[in-house]
């Protein structure tokens, strides 16, 4: 029979902190995307795994991987599931075909753009083989981080960039010479007490020389220009309002 001592000694002996993939819950499909080409589709997987942090909370997630196969490149989002049907699925994989988040295949990284209050942008530069193995690398980077996401959460490394106008609960600054994001973007501006993003969507997105090129739908299409720091050049409306 345990002594006492050994009991304690057990007890206090830290839950194993891993990743595990929920067994049969793997699907593949395909996103839209863009490249120097324009618009293209990327092969994507998503699945639901188990999350075991180290300090004992137990959560699980939807991880949705995307895969460029021309360079190698990937990119992974975790979900929370929907807490009104835990079963839900799909839940990042419809806003990328929504267009809310895109990539963009670049030979020095797959380029992840999305549109919610604002645009954030983060560039992916690791490696696999194929899609199976991009989605065994992402959860293997989970695996290693979640000592981390498990205090901030996951991708805290995005950069935003400011749009006066769009901008929720970040505090950034607009160069002096920038237009104002266009108003009545979301909704007719003597509505603008509750403009939903929920209609945002990325129409495209383009390089031109070292600079980004995006172009943003809701009510209107605005084209959006960034250098090669993502710092902000030019905003400029393009379209009239839908009637």
């Amino acid at each position: 029979m345990p002594t006492k001592s050994l009991l304690l000694s057990l007890m206090s002996i830290p839950l194993m902190a891993q990743v595990s993939p929920v067994a049969f819950s793997e699907s593949k499909d395909v996103v839209p995307a863009f490249d120097s080409s324009g618009a293209i589709t990327l092969p994507a997987a998503r699945l639901k795994v188990d999350v075991a942090y180290p300090h004992g909370k137990q959560e699980r997630y939807e991880l949705t991987v995307v895969y460029d196969p021309n360079t190698g490149h990937y990119l992974w989002h975790v979900a929370s599931p929907n807490p009104n049907n835990p079963d839900d699925t799909g839940l990042y994989l419809n806003v990328i075909k929504k267009q809310r988040a895109v990539a963009f295949a670049d030979p020095a990284g797959l380029v992840d753009f999305g549109f919610a209050g604002t645009i954030f942008v983060k560039a992916w530069q690791g490696h696999a083989d194929n899609l199976d193995a991009a989605v065994s690398a992402s959860i293997n980077e989970i695996q290693q981080g979640l000592a981390t996401f498990e205090g901030v959460g996951y991708h805290r490394d995005y950069k935003f960039v400011p749009i006066a106008g769009l901008v929720r609960g970040f505090n950034a600054t607009i160069p002096p010479d920038i237009k104002p994001f266009p108003s009545g973007f979301t909704c007719e501006p003597n509505l603008s007490a509750f403009c939903p993003t929920d209609n945002n969507t990325i129409a495209s997105v383009g390089k031109q020389g070292t600079s980004w090129r995006l172009v943003l739908r809701n009510r209107f299409d605005v084209e959006v220009i960034v250098d090669q720091n993502l710092d902000l050049v030019s905003v400029r409306q393009l379209t009239q309002p839908k009637q």
